[in-house]
């Protein structure tokens, strides 16, 4: 899915789609919600165009993302729930590996559907009216361990130039009138319904970084990439 959201960066300042894709009736308590493992790259791009991860930027923008979280979560008047990640590669618990890839495809398909520029517009032609996102019953695990009421998973990247780079872009600008992009940063939230499994809203964050030391404004993307939840 990441390089889906990816093929989808456009260029300017930050924009944000935010997507309701089911009206939910305001809880009459506060609502826990279950932040699953944030999926998170900072790269660096080199003057010779390669993006190359950075484990301390990433860690960076992780925990940036994070706080922007508990502090949105906490405006709504939600509990968040960090989930306890597994040991090894894949940070989730077997039995919730078939909700986190029936997300993923699911998330795919509103890609598509819902944000890519070609196709914004277009209804899912196997897509009845009225028919929900769902995962369905494969998120039965998940609430049972938990007992959360939304499951909010997060994707971010952001490739940040280097020194040549930027200086490079800065030649280009004077010798050929081009302005190319120093750095682009992407990110996608959805909220999950843990009691039918429905896809409750989803949004997509596209922008430019221009910072060449680190990841810039991650926590103000966080907050934009958080606009507009319904809780």
């Amino acid at each position: 899915m990441a390089a889906a959201v990816v093929l989808l960066v456009l260029g300017g300042c930050v924009q944000v789609q935010p997507y309701l894709a089911r009206e939910i009736t305001p809880p009459a308590k506060p609502v826990r919600v279950l932040l699953m493992p944030p999926d998170v790259a900072a790269l660096e791009l080199a003057a010779a165009g390669l993006a190359l991860p950075r484990a301390d930027w990433t860690t960076t923008a992780q925990d940036a993302l994070v706080q922007a979280v508990e502090n949105t979560l906490a405006g709504h008047g939600a509990e968040l729930v960090h989930y306890r990640r597994a040991e090894g590669i894949v940070p989730y618990a077997e039995e919730h590996l078939e909700a986190v890839a029936l997300h993923e495809t699911v998330l795919q398909t509103i890609l598509t559907y819902r944000y890519s520029p070609a196709r914004q517009r277009l209804s899912l032609p196997t897509k009845p009216a009225g028919l929900d996102w769902t995962l369905g019953e494969s998120v039965a695990p998940i609430r049972a361990d938990y007992e959360a009421d939304y499951a909010l998973f997060l994707m971010y990247r952001q490739v940040t130039s280097t020194a040549a780079r930027a200086l490079l872009t800065a030649v280009s600008v004077v010798l050929f009138g081009a302005i190319q992009p120093t750095g682009q940063s992407v990110g996608f939230a959805s909220l999950i319904d843990l009691d039918s499994g429905a896809v409750i809203w989803t949004n997509l964050l596209q922008g430019q970084s221009f910072d060449v030391n680190a990841p810039d404004g991650i926590y103000d993307r966080g907050i934009k990439l958080l606009s507009g939840l319904p809780l």
